[in-house]
């Protein structure tokens, strides 16, 4: 009796551990233009969304990024089409992310396309819809090679549109 009991104890924490796990998502979402602080028109157009699913000790990492940047000599777009790291500070709401993309330039000559690395920084300061405290900013930059000077840099406030930057955990 004593022997099932202790069995029944064991196999009812083991259970208790298996539906105890926890999982945590975090990334970062945002779509709409950006532009100069003091800009009337936005220069920029973004969409992106970024995520890392760690559950079980293992983590799931997808999404990517995309931005056009209308310049005084034509248009630069950015193409991240998977991500590769991401670094969350959900309290602060800064996240930044990387991968491997291409820059695509398009002038008057024609357009150059270059493979390289994307890195992105963004802060979500304030609720959609809202005027009040910081906007939201976007940041980036494209390498041909990680220690390489950036190519292209951006750097912008959202002028329509949203950011958000999350950290949600649930136990099952």
């Amino acid at each position: 009796m004593k022997r099932n009991l202790l069995w029944l104890v064991a196999v009812g924490a083991v259970t208790a551990l298996v539906y105890a796990q926890t999982a945590t998502l975090r990334g970062a979402a945002g779509h709409g233009m950006a532009g100069a602080p003091d800009a009337e028109r936005p220069n920029a157009q973004f969409r992106f969304a970024v995520k890392e699913l760690v559950f079980n000790n293992q983590s799931r990492l997808g999404g990517g990024f995309e931005i056009e940047v209308r310049g005084e000599n034509g248009l630069t777009v950015l193409h991240m089409p998977n991500v590769a790291s991401l670094s969350v500070d959900a309290a602060n709401g800064i996240a930044t992310f990387s991968g491997r993309g291409w820059a695509a330039q398009r002038t008057r000559q024609g357009v150059r396309r270059t493979r390289g690395i994307v890195f992105v920084r963004v802060e979500d300061n304030r609720s959609p819809g809202s005027t009040e405290g910081d906007p939201d900013t976007i940041a980036v930059a494209f390498r041909t090679a990680p220690d390489a000077d950036p190519v292209f840099t951006y750097e912008g406030v959202v002028l329509r549109g949203d950011i958000r930057v999350f950290e949600e955990t649930r136990s099952r």
